[in-house]
């Protein structure tokens, strides 16, 4: 998994050089960039906590060109051993978007994540390809793949696995700056003792642009805890507070 990792964040970290580079060179009009910082009171990907159930501390930085490709910068603290003290994670992407027209959108992603004051080194490291297709702005369908997901297996230790996993998202306007969120997906680890989980999540936020506040309720399939143990997330309330740039 070691050598995948960092095949994965020297290839990364070129496209994101040349893309720099590019965007040095090109009009400003050309492009548009972004972020956010937030606060959330669990830090949860697919029905797994990585923040031990705690505080999380987030922030993104994207660069979007007029062509649909974009990159961008992620990061936020981690606890994803119980016990552990608090580490952080760093995300970078690069990808592609189109509308394709009033009704159908895609967004194509390559993704490196990285956990360098991990106790475990370079263990977590992990490499991830997605794809989503967007229906009229409220239907989201999303597949994603990693050929080097992190699993802990007894007696093997952590171990570098293909994953994949199916989900679709429904968003809706439902008063003033008020929006209803599902959604509900499912995950497949490979590797010794192989399985799959459902996990689903129902929510609402409110715009107060640039702040956003949005309440959530989590559950994830018990075939989870043989998977992530004490970090699956089951029948979870999430609070975040998001200011946008």
């Amino acid at each position: 998994m070691v050598s995948v990792a960092r095949n994965g964040r020297s290839l990364l970290a070129c496209a994101l050089g040349s893309l720099l580079i590019f965007c040095a060179a090109a009009r400003p009009a050309d492009i548009q960039w972004g972020g956010s910082m937030g606060l959330s009171s669990d830090y949860l990907v697919r029905g797994i906590s990585r923040s031990d159930h705690d505080l999380s501390a987030q922030a993104e930085l994207h660069l979007l060109g007029t062509a649909g490709w974009m990159a961008g910068l992620f990061t936020s603290t981690t606890r994803i051993v119980p016990g552990d003290r608090r580490d952080a994670e760093i995300g970078a992407f690069l990808g592609y978007q189109r509308q394709w027209n009033a009704v159908w959108s895609s967004k194509f992603l390559v993704s490196h994540y990285s956990y360098p004051w991990n106790p475990a080194g370079s263990g977590y490291d992990y490499n991830e390809f997605s794809v989503d297709v967007g229906y009229r702005g409220w239907l989201t369908l999303s597949a994603v793949y990693s050929p080097d997901a992190p699993l802990y297996r007894p007696p093997y230790g952590l171990v570098g696995v293909s994953a994949t996993s199916a989900e679709f998202t429904l968003q809706s306007p439902a008063w003033h700056r008020l929006s209803l969120s599902a959604g509900a997906g499912f995950s497949h680890y490979s590797g010794p003792e192989g399985r799959g989980y459902p996990y689903w999540s129902l929510g609402c936020s409110y715009d107060l642009a640039p702040w956003a506040l949005s309440v959530g309720y989590v559950d994830s399939g018990a075939a989870a805890d043989r998977l992530f143990y004490e970090n699956a997330a089951h029948r979870r309330w999430l609070g975040t507070v998001i200011w946008r740039f």
